[in-house]
């Protein structure tokens, strides 16, 4: 069914109906010689706490979290809805959606014209999907997730948390199975869509204790994940793990790259990361699929979004830096080096820098681009 409890639709029509409110007061973020750097897009009243983003359709969406808590507990002004935005390509609002939980995780699939958003990241998760092709006011349908990871029935997808970042991947959503509680959870989930039941059926893949190779060294090694956080499939043009799924355990300070359709025997390959020696941990990764293109970037605590452009390389690796050892001072863009996992800045002075797209264009250029994140077929406007 179409949630039109859980989740409403507010046109930009409706006058200063997102009247954007001033970032905080902070140090412009510095982007080096050659790249060109500006403000996207500010928070949209009284939208507050910027996360994640995805792009589709040529147009980018920023889920503003609005301080719900992580299993959708109200926020300190008793807010229990996040704040979908669909902005085009010159940072102009187009359209929003109010989703009932905090948005962790937005993904796109350009195959069925649809979002994808998930909700409470630590448990009492559940899934959105926002359909671009349908009619306004109709577009968004709630999908709770069968069986849910928290429930001590769902047998093997028992995680006892919920679900974070979400990627479609070869055609098949994969969403983050965060806030682990055993040790054999499952690490992601492949997801399917049962449109008539509005079920999201879950499948688990490999495990976060799982025996994987070190990247580095070759030597075996015994997962041991506690944080399944973001994730990507790495474009062909990477010069490493080119093909593969790859999920970011946060506060373990290392990337797991694997084949997620193959199940606990996936040949999954581990990546630990370092920043100046030390080793840290990142709250988003990107490539860039084609030289060229413009990197979207989140600054949390400044209610910001920023655009990015410059002579990126495909191939190209990059992480929202967000832990350097124990220390969350440092919070940068950087560039991963994937033959050794160390992070080198390419753009400093965030706050508090959250969730990164790379899509092929430059942005403010009006046009629609295709591209492994979204593409353009006529859809409705709004």
């Amino acid at each position: 069914m179409a949630m039109n409890k859980l989740a409403t639709i507010t046109s930009i029509a409706a006058a200063g109906a997102l009247a954007a409110l001033p970032a905080t007061a902070s140090a412009a973020p510095t982007a080096p010689a050659g790249y060109t750097l500006h403000t996207f897009a500010t928070a949209p009243a009284p939208a507050t706490g910027p996360d994640d983003l995805t792009y589709l359709d040529g147009h980018v969406f920023v889920g503003w979290q609005n301080g719900v808590g992580t299993k959708g507990e109200p926020g300190p002004s008793g807010q229990t809805d996040s704040t979908l935005v669909e902005y085009d390509r010159s940072g102009t609002a187009v359209q929003k959606w109010q989703l009932k939980g905090k948005v962790d995780g937005l993904g796109a699939d350009p195959r069925t014209d649809e979002v994808i958003a998930t909700v409470n990241e630590d448990g009492n998760s559940s899934l959105y999907t926002i359909s671009l092709s349908r009619r306004s006011g109709a577009e968004v349908t709630h999908y709770r997730y069968s069986p849910a990871p928290d429930s001590a029935s769902s047998g093997g997808v028992f995680t006892g948390g919920g679900t974070d970042a979400v990627v479609v991947d070869r055609g098949a959503i994969i969403v983050s199975a965060s806030n682990p509680t055993p040790a054999d959870a499952t690490a992601a989930f492949l997801v399917r869509l049962d449109r008539r039941t509005h079920e999201a059926r879950l499948t688990p893949t490999f495990a976060d204790n799982a025996v994987a190779t070190d990247a580095l060294t070759g030597q075996q090694v015994t997962l041991a994940l506690t944080d399944p956080d973001s994730n990507a499939a790495v474009p062909a043009s990477s010069p490493r793990f080119g093909g593969d799924f790859v999920l970011d355990s946060q506060a373990d300070q290392q990337l797991v790259f694997a084949d997620p359709f193959r199940g606990h025997r996936a040949g999954l390959e581990r990546l630990a990361l370092t920043h100046g020696g030390t080793a840290a941990g990142v709250d988003d990764i990107r490539w860039a699929e084609r030289s060229g293109g413009t990197l979207y970037i989140v600054d949390n605590q400044t209610n910001s979004v920023y655009a990015l452009s410059g002579p990126f390389q495909a191939g190209e690796a990059f992480a929202a830096l967000d832990t350097v050892g124990s220390s969350s001072d440092t919070t940068e863009l950087d560039t991963i080096d994937l033959r050794t996992g160390a992070l080198s800045p390419l753009v400093t002075g965030f706050t508090a820098i959250k969730g990164i797209i790379w899509v092929p264009g430059t942005a403010g250029s009006g046009r629609h681009h295709h591209g492994h994140h979204g593409h353009s077929r006529g859809r409705r406007q709004a």
